[in-house]
C-alpha cells in the first residue's frame, strides 16, 4: 500500500530550497525593493522648565529662582524680577452684593446708636473682617466676601496663573492721604516685587510653592508703584533683604518721617 506523502513531507524540501544560496536569491526576487519612507515627525519637546535665570545681572531673584532655593528664602524677604500676569478684581456682582450688606450694616448701626441698645441686646453679631467687611466665609445676608487685594507674577509674560507666584497684602491707600488708592500696573510687564516669601499670608491666602507678603512693588526704571502691607503692623513694614540696609517703608517709613527719621522710600 502506498503512503500519500503529508504535509510535514512536504514542508521539509521547501524549507531546504529556502535555506540554499539559490533559494535566497529567489526568495529575493520574487519582491520589489521599496523607496525608504521619509517620516515626517514634529519638533521634540522642550522639557526644560526654567524659564528665567535664578537670579537677573541687577541683583533680583527670579520666581524660579527662589522655588527651586526654598528652603534658603522662606520666611525671608526677597527681591524678585517678574512679570506681572493679572491683578484680582471682585467680580461685579459679588462686590455689589457686599456694598449693599455693608451699607445696610451701617443703617442698621445708626439705627441702634440712636435706640441706646448695644449690638448683643439686639442679637446683632459684631464680628468684622478686614476693612471693616464681613468675616472672611462670612455668607450672613447671602453675600460671599471679595477676596483681599492680590495679584499674580510670572518668569514669563505667558506664564498660566496656576504656576504664577501670588502676591498677598498689598496696600489700597495713600499712605499720606489714607485715601483709596488702587493699583494700577499693567499685565505684561516687568515688575520688581519685594515682599516676605512665605507658605501663608496674613490675609487667609496659601501656596505650598510659596507666595509673596508684599512690601514694596516697582515698575522696570525702579519707580515705586506701591509699598507696605495692608495688614502687618507699621513697625513690621521694614524690609530686611541679606546683604542691605533695613529700609522702612508704608506706614514705617510714614511715621519715621513724621518724627524726623530718615526711612528710605
Amino acid at each position: 500500500m502506498k503512503r500519500l506523502p503529508t504535509v510535514y513531507h512536504r514542508t521539509i524540501p521547501l524549507a531546504v530550497a529556502l535555506l540554499a544560496p539559490g533559494g535566497v536569491q529567489l526568495a529575493y526576487g520574487q519582491g520589489q525593493e521599496l523607496p525608504p519612507i521619509k517620516v515626517d515627525l514634529p519638533p521634540s519637546p522642550n522639557f526644560n522648565i526654567q524659564q528665567a535665570p535664578e537670579k537677573y545681572p541687577s541683583g533680583e531673584m527670579s520666581i524660579y529662582g527662589v522655588r527651586k532655593h526654598m528652603n534658603q528664602y522662606l520666611d525671608k524677604d526677597v527681591q524678585i524680577r517678574a512679570y506681572l500676569l493679572q491683578i484680582y478684581e471682585c467680580p461685579a456682582e459679588q462686590r455689589k452684593c457686599n456694598d449693599d450688606l455693608a451699607a445696610k450694616s451701617k443703617k442698621e448701626k445708626k439705627k441702634e446708636l440712636k435706640s441706646g441698645k448695644s449690638p448683643a441686646q439686639t442679637g446683632a453679631a459684631p464680628g468684622k473682617g478686614p476693612a471693616g467687611g464681613p468675616p472672611p466665609g462670612d455668607m450672613k445676608g447671602g453675600c460671599h466676601p471679595c477676596d483681599q487685594p492680590h495679584f499674580f507674577m510670572g518668569d514669563t509674560a505667558t506664564t498660566k496663573l496656576d504656576h504664577g507666584l501670588l502676591v498677598a497684602d498689598y496696600p489700597i491707600k495713600d499712605w499720606n492721604t489714607g485715601k483709596p488708592k488702587p493699583l494700577v500696573a499693567k499685565a505684561g510687564e516687568q515688575y520688581v516685587i519685594t515682599g516676605t516669601f512665605a507658605i501663608n499670608s496674613i490675609g487667609g491666602f496659601a501656596a505650598s510653592d510659596g507666595l509673596i507678603i508684599h512690601k514694596k512693588f516697582q515698575d522696570a526704571s525702579g519707580a515705586v508703584i506701591a509699598e507696605g502691607n495692608a495688614v502687618l503692623p507699621p513697625d513690621a513694614q521694614t524690609i530686611n533683604l541679606e546683604g542691605k540696609p533695613a529700609e522702612m517703608v508704608g506706614g514705617a517709613r510714614i511715621d519715621a518721617e513724621a518724627k524726623g527719621g530718615k526711612g528710605k522710600k
